[in-house]
C-alpha cells in the first residue's frame, strides 16, 4: 500500500536530519574537489550504481551532538555497541565509515545483489564480519569478502568478479561527483542514484502522490550531501541530459520544498498538543519549526544540464536526543495506526464479500437452535480473509469453548490482532455493536437495505476497550439508555478506530460524545451523526 507523499516527507526528512546530526560534527563547502585520489574503499563503488549511500562515522564521538546522545541514550548506545561488535568485531568508535551500493535495480531480485564497504581505524577480522553479515541475510546467502588494505573490508553479496576490482580514482560516471564528495571526508552523509539503472516499470508506475516529481525521475542521476557544523547544510544535485530537462528538474525541486513545508505544517499541530505535556515532543516541534524555516529559505536553481537545491538548518539550541525519541515514538504510533486501520479494511472487505455470497452481512454469531450464541462472526468470515482451511476446522454446532473449538484459539489470524500484540495472542479488540437497532443482530445478518442511515454513517466494527477471545461471541450490547462511549477503546496509539459499513476505516483523536456515538451505532435512526471535536 502506497503511503501519502505529504505524510512521508516530514517524518522522513526529519529522520534523515537526526541520523546525519548524530553521525558527525564536520562542516564543508558545497561541492569540494578532493586534492587526494579517491580513497580505496570508494573505488569499489561503480560510478553508475543504481543506489549509493556513504556515512562518515569517525566524528560521532567527538562531536557535541554525539556527546549529547552518548549521555542521554546510554541503553540505546550500549545496544548499538553490542550490535556493531557482533556484526563487525569492531568497537563503534573504531568504525570510520560505511558505504552501501546496489549496482542495478532493474528487477526485484537486484536488491539482493549489493556491496558494503567498511573502513576502520583497526584491522577488520574477515571471519567475524562474514559471519555477522550472513546472520542478517537469508540462509544460504554467500558473502565474498575482500581486504584491499588494512582497515578496509569490501563485502560483496551476489556480485560477480567485476565488482572485486578497484576502479581508477578518476573513473567517470553519473555518480562520480558524489563519490568524490564522499572521498573528501567533509560530509556526514552522501547519497546518490542513477535513474537509468532503476526499473522502467517502477519509474512508469509512480503513485499519484508523487505527481510533480516526474522530471526528477527522468533525470540521468541525482545525489545529495549533508555537511554538519553549527548548521546542517544540505546540497541536492540533479544531472539531466539537456538544459530543458534541468529547468523541469528545478521546478520539481521547488515542488519538493513546498511539500516539505506543507507536510511539516500538517503534522505540527498534533505534535504541539503533545508538546504541552511532553518535553520530547516540545523539542521535536522546535526542530520542525527550524526545518520549516530552512525549507522556506531554501534556494533552487539550474545551470546548463544540472539543477540543484541548497538549504541550511541552524543547529544551535536544538535538542537532538529528545526530538529523536519523540520522532521515534511518533513513527511507531503512526505505524500502529496504519496497520490497525489496514486490519479493519481487510475485515470490511471480507464482510462485503460475505454479503455478495450470502446476500447479507454475517450475523453477530453462529447460534444454536435455541438462539444461544456459539461462535463469533469473526469465525464466519474466515474464508474471506484467506483462512478457509481454518474455517473448515471449526465445528459450527459446538460452542467456542468446546474441547474441539477451544484448541483453535491459538490459530488467531493476524488481522484480528492489534499491532504490537504478543506472539500467540488469542484475544481481539475488534468487536461489533449488537441489538436494539445497532448494525448487527445475533441471529440474522443485516442486508444493505437495512442500513437506512447509509453505509458511511453506520458503524460496522470498533476497537473495544476490552479484548475478548477471538472466537467467543462476546460483542458490545447496544443499550440506548446507557453511555456506549465507555465500551469503545482508545487502544491504538491512544486513539479509537471505527470501521463503517462502507468499508472505510477511521481513526479519531478521541471517542465521539455520547449523542454522536449513539447515532453512529444505530442503522435506521434517520438522524445525521453531525461533526464533533476530535473527528
Amino acid at each position: 500500500m502506497v503511503e501519502s507523499w505529504s505524510r512521508l516527507i516530514p517524518g522522513g526528512v526529519v529522520a534523515v536530519l537526526f541520523v546525519a546530526w548524530g553521525i558527525a560534527g564536520r562542516a564543508g563547502p558545497d561541492t569540494p574537489a578532493p586534492a587526494d585520489p579517491l580513497p580505496v574503499g570508494l573505488r569499489f563503488v561503480p560510478p553508475d550504481a543504481a543506489v549509493f549511500v556513504y556515512a562518515d562515522c569517525s566524528a560521532l564521538w567527538a562531536s557535541a551532538s554525539g556527546q549529547a546522545i552518548l549521555a542521554a541514550e546510554k541503553p540505546a548506545i550500549t545496544e548499538l555497541n553490542d550490535n556493531v561488535l557482533k556484526l563487525t568485531g569492531l568497537k563503534t568508535d573504531e568504525l570510520k565509515s560505511v558505504v552501501w551500493f546496489v549496482p542495478s535495480l532493474k528487477t526485484p531480485e537486484d536488491i539482493q545483489r549489493f556491496g558494503i564497504i567498511f573502513t576502520a581505524s583497526n584491522s577488520i577480522d574477515a571471519r567475524t564480519l562474514t559471519a555477522g553479515l550472513q546472520s542478517l541475510l537469508p540462509e544460504g546467502t554467500k558473502v565474498r569478502l575482500l581486504s584491499p588494505e588494512k582497515g578496509v573490508a569490501v563485502a560483496l553479496v551476489g556480485l560477480g568478479d567485476e565488482y572485486a576490482k578497484r576502479r581508477p580514482a578518476d573513473a567517470d560516471g553519473p555518480l562520480a561527483p558524489a563519490l568524490k564528495a564522499a572521498g573528501t571526508g567533509k560530509y556526514a552523509l552522501v547519497a546518490g542514484t542513477t535513474f537509468t539503472e532503476l526499473s522502467e516499470k517502477l519509474l512508469n508506475r509512480l503513485p499519484p502522490e508523487w505527481g510533480g516529481f516526474e522530471a526528477l525521475f527522468q533525470a540521468r542521476s541525482a545525489w545529495a550531501t549533508v555537511a554538519l557544523g553549527r548548521s546542517l547544510d544540505l546540497d541536492v544535485r540533479v544531472r539531466t541530459r539537456r538544459a530543458a530537462e534541468a529547468a523541469d528538474a528545478e521546478k520539481a525541486l521547488g515542488v519538493l520544498v513546498t511539500r516539505l513545508g506543507d507536510g511539516i505544517a500538517r503534522v505540527q499541530p498534533a505534535w504541539k498538543k503533545k508538546g504541552e505535556a511532553d518535553a520530547e515532543f516540545k523539542a521535536l516541534v522546535r526542530v520542525c519549526e527550524v526545518a520549516a524555516e530552512s525549507a522556506k529559505n531554501a534556494k533552487v536553481s539550474a545551470d546548463g544540464s544540472e539543477a540543484w537545491l541548497t538549504a541550511t538548518m541552524p543547529l544551535a539550541g536544538l535538542a537532538p536526543n529528545r526530538a529523536a525519541r519523540a520522532l521515534r515514538t511518533s513513527i511507531t504510533e503512526d505505524g500502529s495506526v496504519r496497520r490497525s486501520a489496514n486490519n479493519l479494511k481487510q475485515i470490511g472487505l471480507a464482510m462485503h464479500v460475505y454479503n455478495e455470497v450470502n446476500k447479507s452481512f454475517p450475523p453477530a454469531a453462529v447460534c444454536d437452535k435455541k438462539g444461544k450464541p456459539q461462535l463469533s462472526w469473526r469465525v464466519l468470515i474466515l474464508p474471506y480473509i484467506e483462512h478457509e482451511e481454518l474455517y473448515k476446522e471449526f465445528k459450527l454446532d459446538e460452542p467456542w469453548d468446546s474441547a474441539h473449538n477451544k484448541k483453535l484459539l491459538a490459530k488467531m489470524p493476524s488481522v484480528y490482532a492489534l499491532p504490537g500484540s504478543e506472539p500467540g495472542a488469542t484475544e481481539t479488540h475488534y468487536r461489533v455493536f449488537v441489538g436494539n437497532g445497532a448494525g448487527f443482530d445475533w441471529i440474522t445478518g443485516p442486508k444493505v437495505g437495512d442500513i437506512v442511515d447509509g453505509l458511511a454513517n453506520t458503524l460496522m466494527v470498533v476497537t473495544a476497550a476490552k479484548a475478548v477471545p477471538w472466537t467467543k461471541p462476546d460483542e458490545l450490547e447496544f443499550d440506548p439508555e446507557q453511555d456506549m462511549t465507555k465500551l469503545v477503546g482508545s487502544v491504538v496509539a491512544g486513539r479509537p478506530q471505527f470501521l463503517r459499513f462502507d468499508g472505510s476505516a477511521h481513526t479519531f483523536e478521541k471517542v465521539p460524545p455520547r449523542v454522536q456515538m449513539h447515532r453512529f451505532i444505530t442503522r435506521s435512526e434517520g438522524v445525521p451523526v453531525g461533526p464533533f471535536d476530535g473527528e
